[in-house]
């Protein structure tokens, strides 16, 4: 258990819990619980889709692939690297008071045209933040209010979820634009200062196998309010902390799935497909310090001759 040590090794250099970061979520297979790597001040990834920057992040940060479950329609298809392989790092900055998560990705065909039956509809990346790790639903149901206004501003408001789809389509019928907050009325959480991305494609959209490089920068937010940020309020992230966080992968391999067929897959980092409704099923992240490891001088020149992507796509033809 690599990580839990090197969590172990990090907090006897003196860095306490917090009051209240013990409540148990959901584990992930084979983590058991997930650390956030923290960024100094200024030297936050650039949203660019050029993962060399993460070079420097330590290995027991990542989440490989083997780590997720899948699930979708109780097909419980298995963990298939020539279909699809990632490994995603969740991170933050004190700095910036931003969660930043970066996901590699394989993938034998990229499905982006906005039309689809199943959640985005197109391959994302649903994400669920529960940032002061209270287990709140993110999700309210048409019996919950009796007004539609109410109803609305409940919608994420103690909690969020929502799919992030690239390239970025303004008109696509379903995921408007790249961060679908799809029970919200909300127009603005998707734009700096609140959210903001890097992505890169090596392939083809619709066509063939790819190599994704995915980057996300987003505030969490105690109360979301769909109207705007002066009526919302921003969680301040806690170095020692523990957040809940959860995502799903959703996997689409061909142009006739979007008309419903039943082969889509749902990676998650955990077994409990419920937390797409509610973050009590989401997982423990503990907001790491400064690693001591790192050599952040190195930030500027951390390249690799071959990305992880390009590996895993060699590997499997």
């Amino acid at each position: 258990m690599k990580k839990i040590l090197s969590i172990a090794s990090i907090l006897a250099l003196g860095i306490m819990l917090q009051a209240g970061a013990v409540s148990a979520h959901v584990p992930i297979p084979g983590i058991d619980s997930g650390t956030l790597f923290q960024w100094p001040a200024g030297l936050e990834p650039t949203l660019d889709g050029d993962l060399s920057e993460w070079d420097i992040v330590p290995e027991d940060y990542y989440v490989p692939f083997e780590s997720h479950f899948e699930y979708y329609l109780g097909l419980g298809h298995e963990n298939d690297e020539s279909n699809l392989s990632f490994r995603v790092v969740g991170s933050w900055s004190a700095g910036t008071n931003r969660l930043y998560l970066m996901m590699e990705r394989f993938d034998n065909y990229w499905d982006r045209n906005g039309i689809g039956a199943v959640a985005a509809g197109d391959d994302s990346w649903e994400i669920m933040i529960d940032a002061d790790h209270g287990g709140d639903r993110h999700f309210a149901l048409p019996d919950d209010y009796d007004d539609d206004d109410e109803r609305q501003r409940n919608q994420g408001r103690f909690a969020q979820n929502a799919h992030y789809c690239w390239p970025d389509m303004p008109d696509a019928n379903r995921a408007v634009g790249w961060k679908w907050f799809f029970n919200s009325k909300s127009t603005w959480h998707d734009v700096p200062p609140w959210g903001d991305y890097g992505f890169q494609l090596d392939g083809e959209v619709n066509s063939g196998e790819v190599t994704a490089r995915i980057e996300v920068m987003t505030v969490a937010w105690d109360d979301f309010h769909w109207i705007g940020p002066d009526d919302s309020q921003i969680h301040t992230f806690t170095e020692g902390n523990t957040m809940g966080l959860g995502w799903v992968v959703h996997d689409m391999d061909s142009a006739e799935e979007d008309n419903g067929g039943a082969s889509d897959g749902g990676w998650g980092i955990n077994p409990n497909i419920q937390m797409w409704f509610d973050c009590v099923n989401c997982s423990d992240f503990l907001l790491a310090p400064i690693d001591p490891r790192v050599d952040f001088s190195s930030i500027e020149t951390a390249v690799e001759e071959e990305s992880w992507g390009r590996i895993k796509a060699a590997y499997i033809q």
